[in-house]
């Protein structure tokens, strides 16, 4: 049968549309598949926004922090070995409750899963608070990571000119993810690593600094003076607190953790000569934290 000439007309513009929009749909989704991911072959969009998310932060929120990992680590692993090696120290400041503390000191240590350390010791000391509401303890971490415990070293990325054209690309096309990653930059000097925090490793603590009565010892002041001294020093408004937090220096902190440790095995000692049953408190460990430090 022969289609009327109108009516062959009309399907063959209809053919020709149809093909038309569909090869254009084709391109147009390459484009943006092309726009999204390859920045370079490891550079990717997925990469890019992994990272921005962990700079970004989790505001305390742990399940977050892993969830936010799971994606990192996913992401990290098809980088060639040299973002994902460090040849120097790295330190972490913690904040610890009693019972992380008693993990730490007395068992095989406390572990934290994916987390993030620096290369300066100065740096991860002046990293928020000294001190932090329902901790017990500050410390600071140092530790020198395997190979198989690095994730991603952020230092030698932006040493890396194919990361760089990568990343202010990314930050041409999607503004709004790329603020925590060029906010920070390398000025974290920022390690991410498998994490288990041990005794060996404590490099400092924060401490309280001596006492009104102590700091007055020092001084030879006799007892008769220290009170009106005191009504003076209260009335200075430039004077410096009596007590202060401070990090106490790494010999101190040595003998500190040592003697700790040597009364808690007195401690430990006594009960099991006299059969009484000491119960430390237990650290609850997630089972994803576990899994990327087994992994």
């Amino acid at each position: 049968m022969i289609l009327p000439s109108a009516c062959y007309k009309k399907a063959y513009y209809l053919v020709l549309l149809n093909s038309y929009q569909s090869h254009m749909g084709k391109k147009s989704n390459c484009k943006k598949d092309k726009v999204k991911r390859d920045y370079t072959h490891y550079f990717t969009y997925d990469f890019l926004t992994a990272l921005d998310n962990w700079q970004k932060g989790w505001r305390e929120n742990q399940d977050r922090r892993r969830e936010i990992a799971d994606d990192l680590v996913v992401q990290c692993k098809s980088l060639p070995g040299k973002f994902k090696h460090v040849n120097v120290p790295c330190y972490r400041k913690r904040f610890l409750t009693g019972s992380e503390a008693v993990s730490i000191i007395l068992k095989e240590g406390l572990v934290e899963g994916v987390t993030s350390w620096t290369t300066k010791s100065e740096y991860a000391k002046k990293f928020k608070d000294l001190l932090r509401v329902n901790t017990s303890f500050t410390m600071l971490f140092k530790h020198t990571p395997k190979k198989d415990e690095v994730i991603l070293n952020i230092n030698a990325l932006w040493e890396n000119e194919d990361f760089k054209k990568a990343a202010y690309k990314f930050k041409e096309e999607y503004p709004d993810k790329a603020q925590a990653l060029f906010h920070f930059k390398a000025t974290q000097y920022e390690v991410i690593l498998k994490s288990i925090l041990t005794h060996k490793e404590i490099e400092d603590i924060v401490g309280i600094s001596s006492s009104f009565s102590d700091i007055c010892d020092m001084a030879n002041i006799p007892e008769e003076e220290r009170e009106e001294f005191s009504k003076r020093y209260t009335a200075d408004k430039v004077a410096i607190p009596i007590e202060m937090h401070f990090f106490a220096g790494t010999n101190a902190a040595k003998r500190s953790v040592k003697r700790t440790m040597a009364e808690m095995k007195t401690i430990i000692d006594n009960a099991n000569r006299d059969g009484i049953p000491i119960i430390w408190p237990e650290v609850s460990i997630h089972k994803d934290d576990l899994r990327h430090v087994n992994d």
